[in-house]
């Protein structure tokens, strides 16, 4: 069988040479652009395996950039609630500096100086309270785009000032990263309000004390204890005055209270009239509005126009009322019962009275201790301090003196969130760091696969502009021969 031989001709030889001169071309063109830029792989085709490594590289560094912005961020919301935290802690301080203050001042006009202090002091945390950062408020939990506090004064004598959270009870977190989060702004009511009620204190004249039942109310109340009516027993022609419903004193069941009637004149004419063992009033047949006073000062108004002819002796008296925690918006009527439920018609808290031995009218007052906040501590302090309540020295020091163990629960826990949010904020400064290393660690093998080794590319770019010039040598060579055969 007879051999082929195939010819390569003039195209062949041109074709193949534009082929290898093409591809040598775009070689060189590609070494020249990770030349100049300094980056070898910018696309999938530049090396594939390499490529899709630092794709997952540069979307590792965008999730550690991004946590890294919400870190920072963070940092700044607590770096500011902390800040103003202490400076709460620090009117707290000065707080407790005035009651203590107020305990050892000796005149009214010393507590009033230090009274002007305490409402100063009570402005500035209700500011505070209410500080935000960028729109946030710090102190109300999950609900910060509003403000979390409201303040309201008493509107009736011996209350305490009204504090409405409108905030929400659960912590605002924000998520650093998978797994990961960081409590930011933290519910009011953990960091102002205390929950330790003691047992509740009531000072007063009227006779009523505690009862045993679990109050309710917080903070501060006047309890009102009025007078609606007296009844006196029959016999003796006495009746009540036309001033005794608002001006008799005194409160009881039948028998507390007796009133002695003695007929001097044998026709009801005129006498004398005394109040549980008072002194004796003298009476005539036309008074129908008598003052007569016990030995106490209690005080009843009488009506003596129609005593019983030749009447000496002694009447028990019935005298009833009503009491009141709301400045008698609700009234409940004194059934002298061990414990009697006083709500206030506002809140509809209650407190338990134990009224068996009420006797006279008057304003008492109620406190219960461990249930104020912060800034209801302080404005009781200011009430204290401008002696609102009819206190002698005794009962004012020792008021103020609960007052001093209520400011130091109280600034104990606003330190104690001064810890938690510092804890945090080390927490996240640590995380910060240990997401900067890892970035680190990222941008360098990132770098180490798309950076452009410079001395290995420009060893290439000469190797592949060295061969171009070799294939147009040969091409031209072969061309040459193929144009002289040709001629021949």
């Amino acid at each position: 069988m007879a051999t082929m031989y195939f010819r390569a001709t003039s195209l062949a030889v041109s074709s193949r040479a534009i082929h290898y001169s093409s591809q040598q071309s775009s070689n060189i063109l590609k070494l020249q652009e990770q030349i100049s830029s300094g980056i070898r792989v910018s696309r999938s085709s530049d090396d594939p395996v390499a490529y899709q490594r630092i794709t997952a590289l540069q979307s590792q560094r965008m999730t550690l950039q991004t946590s890294d912005y919400i870190i920072t961020d963070a940092e700044t919301k607590l770096n500011i609630g902390v800040s103003q935290l202490r400076e709460i802690h620090s009117l707290m301080t000065s707080a407790r500096q005035l009651a203590q203050s107020g305990v050892q001042a000796t005149s009214d006009a010393e507590r009033q100086a230090l009274a002007v202090e305490a409402e100063g002091v009570l402005a500035r945390l209700e500011q505070l309270a209410n500080a935000q950062q960028s729109g946030q408020y710090l102190f109300g939990g999950s609900r910060y785009t509003e403000p979390p506090f409201a303040f309201a004064r008493p509107t009736t004598p011996g209350g305490t000032l009204e504090t409405n959270y409108k905030g929400a009870s659960q912590v605002s977190s924000v998520v650093i990263g998978p797994g990961t989060k960081a409590d930011v702004f933290h519910p009011g009511t953990d960091i102002f309000y205390q929950n330790q009620r003691a047992a509740t204190v009531l000072y007063g004249k009227s006779g009523a004390q505690t009862g045993t039942g679990t109050d309710t109310l917080i903070g501060r109340a006047t309890l009102q204890v009025r007078h609606t009516g007296t009844v006196f027993a029959a016999g003796s022609g006495i009746a009540t005055g036309t001033s005794s419903l608002g001006g008799d004193t005194i409160l009881g069941p039948a028998g507390r209270h007796r009133i002695e009637v003695i007929d001097t004149s044998g026709t009801g004419a005129f006498g004398t009239v005394s109040l549980n063992g008072g002194p004796a009033v003298p009476f005539d047949n036309s008074q129908t509005n008598l003052e007569v006073s016990g030995r106490n000062g209690e005080r009843i108004y009488v009506n003596t126009t129609a005593i019983t002819a030749g009447f000496s002796g002694t009447i028990d008296i019935t005298a009833n009322g009503t009491l009141s925690v709301d400045g008698g918006a609700t009234t409940t009527a004194i059934d002298f019962s061990a414990n009697q439920i006083i709500r206030d018609g506002n809140s509809g808290k209650m407190a338990t009275i134990d009224s068996t031995n009420i006797t006279f009218t008057g304003d008492d007052y109620l406190e219960f201790p461990g249930t104020a906040n912060v800034f209801q501590a302080v404005f009781e302090l200011v009430q204290d301090l401008k002696t609102t309540r009819d206190l002698d020295d005794s009962q004012l020091a020792e008021t103020l003196g609960r007052k001093l163990g209520e400011l130091d629960r109280l600034s104990d826990k606003v330190i104690l969130n001064v810890g938690i949010q510092s804890t945090t904020l080390q927490g996240l400064e640590q995380l910060k760091f240990r997401n900067q290393d890892l970035n680190v660690e990222a941008e360098t093998l990132q770098s180490n696969l798309q950076s452009t080794n410079l001395s290995e590319a420009i060893m290439r770019l000469q190797n592949e502009m060295t061969l171009q010039q070799y294939t147009y040598t040969v091409a031209s060579q072969i061309l040459s021969q193929r144009l002289l055969d040709f001629l021949q």
